[in-house]
Formats: C-alpha cells, sequence, structure tokens
C-alpha cells in the first residue's frame, strides 16, 4: 500500500469519526432544544441575539426573527444539520471501504481490484449523498421561510451549493467508468 493510499484511508476513517460524533452531538442539541424549550426562551429573552446561523445553504439571520420563533430557528437549524453531517459520515465510510476493498480487506471484497460491484455502488453513493446535501439545505431553507415566516419577515437566505452537485455529478459519471471498467475484467477474465 502506497503512503498516499494509507494517508487517505486514515484520513476518510478519521473524518467518519468525526461526522458520527457532530451527528450524534448535534442529535443532543436537538433534544436539548425540543426539551428545554421554556429555559431557552428565558434565556433568549434576556440576552439581545445578533448573528447568522449558517449551514451550507440555509442561512438564518437571528436579529431578523422574534424571541417565539427563536427555538423553531435553532432546531431547523440543527436538523439541516444533523442531516448534512450523517450524509457526509457514509460519504467518509464510502471512501474508507473503497480502498478497503480494493485492497482485498473487506469481507466482500473480491480480489485486489477497483473494479467490484461493490466499489461502484459504493461510488454511486458517494455521488448521491453528494448531491442530496445541498439539495436537503435547499428543503431546508424553504422549510424555515414558512415556519418561521411571522409578521416581520425573517432573512433567510435560500440558496444552493453548486460545488457539492457539481461534485456529485462527477462521482455519478465516475461510477458509470467503473461499472465499464468491471465489465471490461469480467469480460477478459472470461477469455483467459
Amino acid at each position: 500500500m502506497s503512503g498516499l493510499t494509507r494517508f487517505v484511508t486514515v484520513l476518510a476513517k478519521v473524518l467518519e469519526i468525526f461526522a458520527w460524533v457532530g451527528s450524534a452531538l448535534i442529535a443532543v442539541s436537538i433534544a436539548v432544544i425540543a426539551f428545554g424549550k421554556l429555559e431557552l426562551l428565558k434565556y433568549f429573552s434576556n440576552i439581545q441575539t445578533a448573528g447568522d446561523l449558517t449551514v451550507g445553504g440555509l442561512n438564518i439571520d437571528l436579529a431578523t426573527i422574534d424571541q417565539a420563533s427563536f427555538t423553531r430557528a435553532f432546531v431547523i437549524f440543527f436538523i439541516t444539520a444533523l442531516i448534512a453531517f450523517l450524509l457526509m459520515a457514509m460519504v467518509f465510510r464510502n471512501v474508507y471501504l473503497i480502498f478497503k476493498t480494493a485492497q482485498g480487506k473487506t469481507k466482500f471484497s473480491k480480489g485486489v481490484t477497483p473494479f467490484q460491484p461493490d466499489i461502484i455502488r459504493m461510488i454511486r453513493e458517494i455521488g448521491i449523498f453528494c448531491l442530496a446535501i445541498p439539495v436537503v439545505q435547499l428543503i431546508m431553507s424553504l422549510i424555515a421561510r414558512f415556519v418561521l415566516s411571522t409578521t416581520q419577515a425573517p432573512e433567510i437566505a435560500v440558496s444552493l451549493d453548486f460545488t457539492g452537485i457539481f461534485f456529485g455529478l462527477v462521482v455519478l459519471c465516475l461510477s458509470q467508468f467503473f461499472a465499464y471498467g468491471a465489465k471490461l475484467q469480467e469480460d477478459t477474465e472470461g477469455l483467459v
């Protein structure tokens, strides 16, 4: 195994662990907000809140939201962050498993080759996960605009991250090349 492959494999596993831990902390935050709603309202009524809640394509300006909508804003923000972290955890998990499977070190590995059905599936899943992140953020931005709208219009930026969409499409195209490579390898092995 080359140094770069080892580095990427370890880095993918570390980032996967961070994403799972981040997801767990966000889930705890959602529970705290849901169960501690009255205490949070008291806390927010005593302070002047300014700033933005931002995750990907969702941006909520807290200065434009009335006090009663703070907990809803935080719940929407944390749900969006939770979904994004879970999807990224799955991306890093698949990257790790792709490298391990290509080296023949997983139970479902079919030799030491990158042209395996499970690797093709995992590459396709990475593309789908990368496409899903900006779509989820856009949907949650629209939900936030609907849920948080009161007499005063809150400032909620609705944006779409084209980087994630572009990367997802490139990875989906790459999965097609791997599928073609797997078919060629299968045909070659059938000739021998």
